[in-house]
C-alpha cells in the first residue's frame, strides 16, 4: 500500500511538471506568434545590420557610452538585436534559420550580455532594455540554434532590474512585464505566478492613488492626468499579457475583464478623433513627433479580439476608425462626461470633439522631465482641444506660440518662457469642476497662475459651447490674451460668412453679432471683442520643446485667433460660442443661447431652445437668472433642464470637492416653481462627481 501512495505522489508530481511545461510552451508560443505578427524586417536591411556590426559585437554608429535619458543610444543595440531575431525564427523571411544570420545574433548577444550599460533615466535600465531582452531570449526558444546557456545566463542576470512591488500603474505593470518574460524563460512556475500578481494587479480602481481612477481617468506622475502616455502604457502592456496567457489558468478573471474594457471603451478609444486622440491628455508625451496618431493602438485591439472575441464587433468598428478606413464624423457619438478625478471634460458629438483640460489644488499639472515639454507652463489652465477631421493638431507642436495655448487665458510674451516645474505641481486653484447628466454639461476653473486671475466656464449644450471669462487680472507688463484657438491652417478665413481674409495678421474690434469661420469651426460673438488673428507662416523645431529631438526647423501655416485683454486688466472678461462642425451661423440658434450672467461671482447660461439653464457658481447667494431666482450656500456647477414638463432635472456638482451638502432654493414663477432642497454630495472617491434630483414642476 505504501508503495502505491509512493508510486501515485510521483506520478502527479510528473503530471503536474508536464502541465506547466505544457502552459508554459503555449504562452510562449503566444509570444512568438504576437511578436512576428508585424511587417518582417527588410531583407537589405537585415544583410546591412549584419554587415555592419563588427568583431565585437558592436555597430560602430551606436554611442555606448552614452546615459542620455531620452533617446538612449544603446538601447538601439537591444532593437538591432530584435530585428535580426525575427529575420531568423519567422518561417516567412528570407533568412528563416540561417547559421550565417544566427552567428551575428550570437556576436551582438554576447557583446551585450559582457557589459552592463546604464542610462541616466531608470526607465530604460529597468523596464526597456530587461524587456527587450526578454522578447529577444523567448524569441531564440523558437531558432533551430538557441542561445546557448552561458550567454543566456549573464542576459536572464541582467534582466533583474527593478521592483514592480514598489511602482504604480503603468509602471509596475511594465517591470511585471519582464518579470514574466523571465519566468517563462527559465520556466519557473512561482516567478510566473508572482508576475501575473503584479501584471494585473493595476486593473483596478484605486483610491487616491496612481493608476485607474474611480471616474475611469488614468493618473500617473502623482494625480497627474494621462490617458495617454502612462494609460496607453497600461492598456499596451496589460492586453499582450492578457493575450499571452489565453486559455491557461492564469487566464485574466471577468471582473478585471470588465474593468479593463471598460476604461478602453469608455475613456480611451471615444477621445480619438480619426486615429488622432485629444493633446490634452498625452501630457509631456506632446513634445514627440507623430504621437497623436494612433495607429500602433491597433495592437491593442487585436490582442482583445483574441481575448475577448464575443465583442468582435466592438474592435473591429474601433480598428476601422485607426485604419481611417471609415469617415472621421462615422461615430455616431452623443456624450458629456466629466472626470472628477482628473480635472477633464470631453463633450464628443458625431460631428465634433471638444474636450477641455483644467488644473486644481488636487491635480498635477502638465508636466515637464527628461527635457520633454519645457514650455508646457499652461497646459492645464483651461486647455481646450477641438477636433473636427482629427489631424487639426497633428506635430502642430514645434511651432506654436505656446503662451496662446487654445482656451487659455495667459500673458503674452515676447519670446519663449520655459516651464521651471519638473514632473508636474500642484494648481493654485481649488475652484475646477464640472457638472454632467452624460449628454450636456458645464465645467469651469479659478485660473491662479503666472500672475494671472480669472474664472472661466465652458457651457456645453448640443452643438454650441459657450465660453466665458470674467473677473480677469493681472498686474504686470506684459498684455494679458485669451485664445480661442491655434490649429493649422486648412482653407480661407471667412468673417461674417462673406469675407475672405487676405491679410496674414488682423487686429479687429468685433461687434456683437459678428463671427468667424475656418475650417468647419464657427466662433461667434455675443458681445464686441477686440480680436487678433493671424494665418501666417510659424516655425520652430523639435529641440525647442524636447532636448532630445531635432533641431531641424520645422514650419507651416497656422490659424491663431485670440482676445485681447490690454495690459494690467483688472475685473476683465470675455464671451464667445463655437459651433465645431460647420461654416455656416443658425442665427436663430444663436439667438436662443442667452448669457445671463458673467461676473466673477457667477456665470450663467441658458438655452432656450433645448431647454438647459447651466451656471458655475463661484460664491454662495442668490442670483437672478432669467425668470429664475436661484438661492445657493455653497459654490457649485449646476444644471438644470428647464423645458416645461412635469418635470425637470436637477444636476449639481461640487467644485471644491468639500462640502457635503449644498442648500438650493429655486424659484421661477412663470412655471410656478418654488422649492427648497437639500442636496447631499457624494464623498471619498466620488467627491466633485454630479448628484441629480427631480424638481416638480406646477401647472399654469
Amino acid at each position: 500500500m505504501k508503495g502505491l501512495i509512493i508510486f501515485l505522489l510521483s506520478f502527479a508530481l510528473v503530471m503536474a511538471k508536464a502541465q506547466n511545461r505544457e502552459t508554459f510552451e503555449l504562452i510562449k508560443k503566444h509570444v512568438y506568434d504576437d511578436e512576428l505578427s508585424g511587417p518582417l524586417p527588410n531583407a537589405g536591411k537585415t544583410i546591412s545590420l549584419c554587415n555592419q556590426l563588427r568583431a565585437d559585437g558592436t555597430w560602430a554608429d551606436i554611442d555606448y557610452r552614452s546615459k542620455s535619458i531620452s533617446l538612449w543610444p544603446p538601447g538601439e543595440h537591444l532593437d538591432r538585436l530584435r530585428t535580426l531575431i525575427i529575420a531568423y525564427v519567422s518561417p516567412q523571411s528570407t533568412s528563416y534559420q540561417q547559421k550565417s544570420i544566427y552567428d551575428k545574433i550570437l556576436l551582438a548577444a554576447q557583446y551585450w550580455a559582457n557589459n552592463r550599460f546604464e542610462s541616466s533615466n531608470w526607465w530604460h535600465n529597468e523596464i526597456a532594455s530587461p524587456k527587450a531582452i526578454g522578447v529577444c531570449l523567448i524569441l531564440m526558444k523558437f531558432g533551430k540554434e538557441k542561445i546557448p546557456p552561458e550567454v543566456e545566463a549573464p542576459l536572464v542576470a541582467l534582466m533583474k532590474r527593478g521592483d514592480p512591488y514598489t511602482k504604480t500603474g503603468a509602471n509596475k505593470s511594465d517591470i511585471a512585464m519582464h518579470y514574466f518574460y523571465r519566468a517563462l524563460i527559465l520556466e519557473d512556475a512561482n516567478l510566473l505566478a508572482s508576475a501575473m500578481e503584479q501584471l494585473l494587479f493595476p486593473i483596478q480602481l484605486v483610491d487616491s492613488k496612481e493608476g485607474l481612477q474611480h471616474d475611469f481617468s488614468y493618473l500617473q506622475h502623482g494625480p497627474q492626468l494621462y490617458i495617454a502616455g502612462y494609460g496607453e502604457e497600461f492598456l499596451k502592456g496589460i492586453s499582450k499579457v492578457m493575450a499571452y496567457v489565453r486559455e491557461t489558468a492564469y487566464a485574466v478573471d471577468n471582473k478585471r475583464l470588465d474593468l479593463f474594457e471598460r476604461f478602453l471603451t469608455e475613456t480611451y478609444l471615444p477621445i480619438i478623433r480619426s486615429r488622432y486622440i485629444d493633446f490634452n491628455v498625452h501630457g509631456r508625451g506632446i513634445s514627440r513627433p507623430d504621437i497623436l496618431e494612433k495607429m500602433q493602438e491597433t495592437a491593442i485591439l487585436k490582442q482583445m479580439k483574441l481575448i475577448d472575441p464575443a465583442k468582435n464587433a466592438v474592435w473591429n468598428k474601433a480598428l476601422a476608425k485607426l485604419d481611417s478606413l471609415q469617415a472621421f464624423d462615422a461615430d455616431d457619438v452623443d456624450m458629456h462626461r466629466h472626470y472628477w478625478k482628473g480635472d477633464y471634460t470631453t463633450h464628443l458629438r458625431k460631428q465634433f470633439h471638444f474636450n477641455v483640460r483644467l488644473a486644481s489644488s488636487r491635480t498635477n499639472k502638465s508636466e515637464s522631465g527628461n527635457g520633454e515639454n519645457v514650455l508646457g507652463r499652461n497646459m492645464s489652465d483651461g486647455v481646450t482641444n477641438i477636433q473636427v477631421f482629427g489631424p487639426e493638431y497633428y506635430n502642430i507642436m514645434p511651432v506654436w506660440e505656446w503662451d496662446k495655448i487654445p482656451g487659455t487665458t495667459t500673458r503674452d510674451y515676447l519670446g519663449d518662457v520655459e516651464l521651471k516645474e519638473q514632473w508636474g505641481a500642484r494648481a493654485a486653484n481649488n475652484f475646477a469642476g464640472g457638472v454632467s447628466n452624460g449628454k450636456t454639461g458645464a465645467s469651469a476653473m479659478s485660473v491662479q497662475y503666472d500672475g494671472v486671475t480669472a474664472q472661466k466656464s465652458w457651457f456645453f449644450f448640443d452643438r454650441e459651447v459657450v465660453c466665458l471669462g470674467a473677473g480677469i487680472h493681472c498686474e504686470a507688463q506684459e498684455p494679458v490674451v485669451t485664445t480661442l484657438n491655434q490649429t493649422w491652417l486648412n482653407g480661407p478665413v471667412i468673417w461674417n460668412g462673406k469675407e475672405t481674409s487676405t491679410l496674414d495678421s488682423v487686429q479687429r474690434d468685433m461687434k456683437q453679432g459678428e463671427f468667424i469661420t475656418h475650417n468647419n469651426v464657427l466662433y461667434y460673438f455675443p458681445v464686441a471683442m477686440s480680436v487678433g488673428l493671424t494665418t501666417k507662416d510659424q516655425a520652430g523645431s523639435w529641440y525647442r520643446i524636447n532636448r532630445s529631438s531635432s533641431k531641424d526647423l520645422v514650419h507651416g501655416k497656422v490659424f491663431k485667433l485670440w482676445l485681447s485683454h490690454g495690459v494690467a486688466p483688472n475685473n476683465a472678461s470675455y464671451a464667445y460660442i463655437v459651433v465645431p462642425g460647420t461654416k455656416v451661423i443658425d442665427t436663430k440658434e444663436m439667438q436662443r443661447i442667452k448669457i445671463w450672467q458673467n461676473t466673477s461671482d457667477i456665470q450663467a447660461v441658458e438655452h432656450t431652445g433645448n431647454g438647459i439653464l447651466q451656471l458655475s457658481c463661484h460664491q454662495p447667494g442668490t442670483y437672478q437668472i432669467g425668470d429664475w431666482s436661484i438661492t445657493l450656500d455653497q459654490p457649485v456647477i449646476l444644471q438644470l433642464s428647464s423645458k416645461p414638463t412635469a418635470n425637470m432635472q436637477l444636476d449639481v456638482a461640487d467644485p471644491l470637492q468639500q462640502a457635503k451638502t449644498v442648500h438650493v432654493q429655486l424659484v421661477n414663477k412663470q412655471l410656478r416653481v418654488n422649492q427648497s432642497l437639500e442636496v447631499s454630495f457624494p464623498q471619498g472617491e466620488y467627491a466633485g462627481s454630479t448628484v441629480s434630483n427631480r424638481i416638480a414642476i406646477g401647472k399654469k
